[in-house]
């Protein structure tokens, strides 16, 4: 009889621990006997927001706070993802965390980072949403709205022209004399497909020479170098001139290009050092001659 009654109890004690391990298996771990899924409301301190480009670290991004709450602590953790629901703008152009209320407490909170993405593609926009299928809760319908002006754009274009450098050779009377290739002048004008001069882009006697392009139209453009004067030629020291041309401009990588040049026994002359394409009045594409 013992024995029957053990074994009655054993058989008792089994199907509750099963019991429980069932109800522990459903809401991560936790027991959820009479568990209610909480609503959670999403918020922002604002659901309609203008960002434009000039104010997202390039770094760091824009970020936008999301907030999630609920009305009292659950034993379970509730987690919301953000998403895009609508809009133009791709993954280059943001990116949305997930919402943790974790167990015990009633917010959490997230951000939607709008990056920097480094190339001109006019105004983008982007709606943010809760995630489909968030287990353990019931999620108040949730917009935010973005719209990411491009006005970070700026379609001046910064170029250096560096042919800086010296030589130093047997001169006889001083025995060794060192030129500076710096005292060459240069000028740098603007040509367009056809070889036609539209005017200068530097022009100072300064070396390195700077100058700028902005407001020009789309098409193909030529760099051209000229030597202006040089105080050299003659001199018998035959060495090379090579131009670098650098250029910036703001939101877009920088660049660099190495032109062959001139020679210091050249009394003058003009070569090409490089074709700009312009699209949309400020996107520049550089390419050596």
């Amino acid at each position: 009889m013992k024995n029957k009654l053990k074994s009655i109890f054993l058989l008792a004690l089994s199907a509750g621990v099963l019991a429980t391990s069932c109800s522990e298996d459903d809401h991560t771990g936790a027991s959820m006997i009479n568990y209610t899924s909480p609503t959670v409301t999403l918020s922002t301190a604002s659901n309609d927001v203008v960002v434009d480009e000039s104010m997202i670290d390039p770094d760091l991004g824009y970020n936008i706070a999301v907030t999630a709450t609920i009305a009292e602590p659950v034993f379970a953790d509730l987690h919301i993802p953000l998403v895009q629901t609508g809009g133009t703008a791709d993954s280059d152009d943001f990116s949305a965390g997930t919402i943790i209320i974790t167990a015990g407490h009633t917010s959490a909170m997230a951000y939607v980072t709008i990056n920097r993405n480094g190339y001109a593609e006019g105004t983008d926009t982007l709606t943010i949403g809760e995630g489909d299928n968030i287990a353990n809760a019931n999620v108040s319908p949730f917009t935010l709205n973005v719209t990411i002006n491009d006005d970070y754009i700026n379609d001046l274009l910064e170029l250096t022209f560096d042919w800086s450098g010296t030589y130093t050779y047997n001169a006889g009377i001083p025995a060794e004399v060192t030129i500076d290739f710096c005292d060459i002048d240069m000028d740098f004008p603007l040509a367009d497909a056809a070889g036609n001069i539209l005017g200068y882009i530097a022009g100072t006697a300064d070396c390195p020479e700077h100058g700028e392009l902005d407001g020009l139209a789309d098409g193909t453009y030529i760099v051209i170098a000229e030597l202006y004067d040089n105080p050299f030629a003659g001199l018998g020291t035959n060495q090379p001139l090579p131009i670098t041309m650098s250029w910036h401009q703001e939101a877009f990588s920088d660049g660099e290009l190495v032109s062959p040049g001139f020679n210091t026994e050249d009394t003058g002359g003009a070569i090409a050092v490089a074709y700009i394409e312009v699209v949309n009045g400020y996107n520049y594409t550089i390419t050596p001659f």
